[in-house]
């Protein structure tokens, strides 16, 4: 919802842009508000396309893990790299995750927003071979 929001006060800022085009100098003004109006409707697409997709799964090897605010100072987000995938978590299955554990991921098919995740025993292919 947040992104729509968004993207509607966006949308608002470009066509207010348009109408006063006569002042000659909005053109900069406009291909910066209209690159972050592409960007909000991507997410937005993205979001869309989830609320009717069926949940995914995705296994493999913890590689990474981290957070950062995606707004610098404020909404600190958790994330994880499984199989070469980034996914983002919520802080509680962030705290239970380690780099190196093999895990089990239902998370949706287009945002990658994780639903759940579950440590797993390793499959014999994965073990190491200790000769």
């Amino acid at each position: 919802m947040i992104y729509a929001v968004l993207l509607i006060a966006d949308l608002l800022v470009i066509s207010y842009i348009i109408a006063g085009a006569a002042s000659g100098g909005a053109f900069v003004t406009l291909s910066v508000v209209g690159v972050v109006g592409l960007l909000l409707a991507y997410q937005v697409v993205q979001h869309i396309r989830d609320l009717n997709a069926p949940l995914a799964e995705s296994d493999g090897v913890v590689q990474r893990k981290w957070s950062r605010a995606d707004l610098i100072v404020a909404m600190q987000s958790y994330y994880v790299t499984v199989a070469g995938t980034v996914f983002r978590l919520k802080p509680e299955d962030h705290l239970m995750v380690d780099v190196g554990m093999y895990v089990k991921v239902v998370h949706f098919p287009h945002t990658l927003n994780v639903v759940s995740i579950h440590e797993m025993a390793r499959p014999r292919d994965d073990e190491p071979n200790i000769d």
